[in-house]
């Protein structure tokens, strides 16, 4: 007869049953399907002397009961699977939903996924199979050597991964720059690749061992302003005090620029009749720095327009003196070298 243990999985496990058929709960209708299958495995484990000792391949002493370990074995496989699919789900649900925004470092939800397999390992070894892990870590050197070997490449991806989660070079929601090709918004750090998104809503993906081999610009390291400029000519007639005043007035009024650096504009150099003037300032969001450079060029273009400052170079003045074509038909004309 069953315990009050054995009726408690099995209810369990109905209600879990229950779940499953249920029409709003059919995106999870593996779990419950799984969940259910988990309980009555596990109501038929906890007795298992009773239920499957008379079906065993031997029945001497010390000998291996084929069905009780392969219904161990499963048992700890499907939890494993169970609990790594329900990690994920709330991972999914909470800090790393799938809409290709950035999110959080997604490496050690990754790894701690990968550790539910470990310890259903070592639960295999030590409490189905009997067998100490510290014996068959020792004969299986050949075999860690043979797949060392053969997953070179994904170890190091992982071993980079761990690297740039520890140093933080960057993180979800930066914009990088790799090797002068790649450039984008970080999405996710996972534990083979980096996710990144580029202007056009491309989704990159970088393997890690590349990102820690190659140069990466962080172009919003701790959400600094980004600094840019914008050069011009004004003629050397108008004072470069005028033109400096107008400059930093006219990109302090332009939308998007960050509060916390006030322009600055500096007169760089001669240029003919001209001085060349440059202007900087600060961009709080990466993203938009085409659009406030843009915005900039306009309010200083309408600025110097109210204050009737020109800006390129001096308009060229071209004199037409009457009579001049006659004249010049008047010249003697050059003999050319060698001529007869």
């Amino acid at each position: 007869m069953f315990g009050w243990l054995e009726w408690s999985l099995l209810c369990v496990g109905a209600s879990f049953l229950a779940c499953a058929v249920v029409p709003p709960l059919r995106a999870y209708r593996s779990l419950f399907l799984g969940g259910f299958v988990l309980m009555v495995s596990t109501t038929l484990f906890h007795r298992r002397d009773d239920l499957f000792g008379r079906t065993a391949a031997a029945a001497g002493s010390g000998a291996v009961q084929l069905p009780v370990e392969l219904f161990g074995i499963a048992w700890w496989i499907l939890g494993a699977w169970l609990v790594r699919s329900l990690l994920t789900l709330v991972l999914r649900r909470t800090l790393f939903p799938n809409d290709n925004q950035p999110h959080a470092r997604r490496l050690f939800a990754d790894l701690g996924s990968g550790f539910v397999y470990v310890i259903a390992f070592v639960g295999i070894m030590e409490t189905v199979l009997k067998q100490p892990l510290s014996g068959v870590l020792a004969t299986s050197g050949v075999l860690a050597i043979v797949l060392g070997l053969a997953l070179q490449n994904t170890l190091g991806d992982v071993l980079s991964g761990l690297s740039i989660n520890i140093e933080k070079p960057f993180g979800a929601g930066d914009w990088i720059t790799l090797n002068d090709h790649v450039e984008g918004q970080v999405i996710e750090i996972n534990w083979r690749a980096t996710r990144i998104k580029s202007y056009t809503n491309d989704l990159i993906v970088v393997p890690n061992s590349v990102i820690a081999k190659g140069i990466v610009t962080n172009h919003r390291r701790l959400y600094d302003p980004i600094l840019c400029s914008v050069k011009l000519k004004v003629e050397n007639s108008v004072a470069p005090v005028t033109v400096i005043a107008a400059l930093q007035a006219a990109a302090a009024a332009a939308a998007g620029i960050a509060p916390s650096y006030s322009p600055v504009a500096y007169a760089g150099d001669f240029a003919d009749t001209m001085i060349a003037y440059v202007v900087y300032f600060g961009v709080a969001d990466f993203t938009l720095t085409e659009q406030v450079q843009s915005e900039v060029i306009k309010r200083v273009v309408e600025s110097f327009a109210r204050q009737e400052i020109r800006i390129g170079a001096a308009t060229m003045d071209v004199r037409l003196v009457p009579g001049a074509d006659a004249m010049f038909a008047q010249r003697p004309r050059p003999i050319p070298v060698g001529a007869v």
